[in-house]
């Protein structure tokens, strides 16, 4: 009995010195290594290009500059044109934003006399209730550009400060991303011999496995955004809208991105329909967003599944609980952990459950 105690104790004790560490290197180690792990990262995702510029004949270190030079290159006019576009959508609800205010100010007006009148018609106990709330809602709304106003000026502020950072930041990722890829693999044979050899043949078959479901998470994202595209294509022929290939194709690509989703199109679009007096288009609009939101929640469980590996049941419950933990980002990763853990279970290496 004691001996068990003792046994329980130790592990409970391993279990929050591990977890303490963890806390301990996301907390103050990862801000200090972001830019290097990041720089890694970019160089491994190089490294099949700059293996065959050297096989081509070309120094390693000349070929780790072209490519890098070009990530980076990439990386400046994706983040540009996003910048630009936003800076574009900016200045265009600028330049209607009174005929908006206008238009939202005879909605608010028609909805206020009907609120009223239904009031008027209602009990004494509970039209005085209701006119309560009704002001309480006005003041809220009256409140609300003051709000944003100065949300938006927190926001310009936090980003103004935090531009030194990200810029130092930048640089050190940029030029930690050569440094790295010019030596890669003597880098990586460096770390792999600072660890031991059984993590290192696990970490081996772990990052082969998460290869292997990385790939198909992919194809499965594809799939989906095929498949959003085709449903939102089908709705705005229909609809009638002007160059529905090109918006339904910009709307499927922001739905695959982490965070993003077909609302973040759909939903500000519907709105300003609603507010101009396009009932019918932003209705439908809200039911096209509805439908393609179910239909891809629908499917997303089992494609996952079949493309990853796993059972579709354990696939929705990695995506639920993923969502839990950690949100749409959850949602991405924790199925290919999910995967990733299933295969060393069944390889062997540890031991979870029993397969039947």
């Amino acid at each position: 009995m004691q001996s068990r105690l003792i046994k329980c104790f130790s592990l409970l004790l391993y279990s929050a010195l591990i977890l303490g560490g963890i806390w301990l290197s996301v907390r103050f180690l990862l801000p200090w290594l972001a830019p290097f792990l990041l720089a890694f990262a970019l160089a491994a995702l190089l490294e099949p290009a700059v293996g065959a510029m050297v096989r081509g004949g070309w120094r390693r270190s000349i070929a780790a500059g072209v490519l890098t030079l070009l990530l980076l290159a990439l990386l400046v006019w994706g983040i540009l044109a996003l910048s630009a576009k936003g800076v574009s959508a900016a200045t265009d609800f600028a330049r209607r934003a009174p005929e908006l205010m206008t238009a939202l100010g005879q909605v608010l007006e028609s909805a206020e006399h009907k609120t009223l009148a239904y009031i008027a018609a209602a009990p004494d106990g509970v039209a005085e209730y209701m006119k309560t709330a009704l002001d309480a809602v006005g003041s809220a709304l009256y409140a609300l550009p003051a709000a944003l106003s100065q949300w938006l000026l927190d926001v310009l502020r936090r980003t103004a400060q935090a531009s030194p950072d990200f810029l130092l930041f930048s640089v050190t990722a940029g030029i930690g991303t050569y440094f790295i890829s010019a030596s890669f693999p003597k880098t990586k044979a460096f770390i792999k011999a600072q660890l031991p050899e059984k993590f290192c043949r696990r970490a081996s078959i772990l990052a082969a496995e998460l290869k292997n479901g990385f790939g198909g998470f992919i194809r499965a994202q594809l799939i989906l955004m095929a498949m959003t595209f085709f449903e939102l294509l089908l709705a705005f022929l229909l609809l009638r809208v002007k160059n529905p290939v090109g918006i339904a194709a910009v709307t499927a690509i922001i739905d695959a991105l982490p965070v993003f989703g077909t609302g973040i199109v759909l939903v500000p679009w519907a709105a300003y329909a609603l507010l101009t007096g396009e009932m019918g288009l932003g209705v439908e609009l809200l039911i096209c967003w509805g439908i393609v939101n179910l239909v891809r929640n629908c499917v997303q469980a089992k494609l996952l599944g079949d493309q990853i590996g796993l059972d579709p049941l354990v696939s929705l419950a990695a995506v639920y609980v993923g969502w839990r933990v950690w949100n749409v980002w959850g949602m991405l990763l924790f199925p290919l952990l999910f995967a990733a853990v299933q295969q060393l279970n069944d390889k062997g290496l540890i031991k979870l459950w029993k397969n039947v």
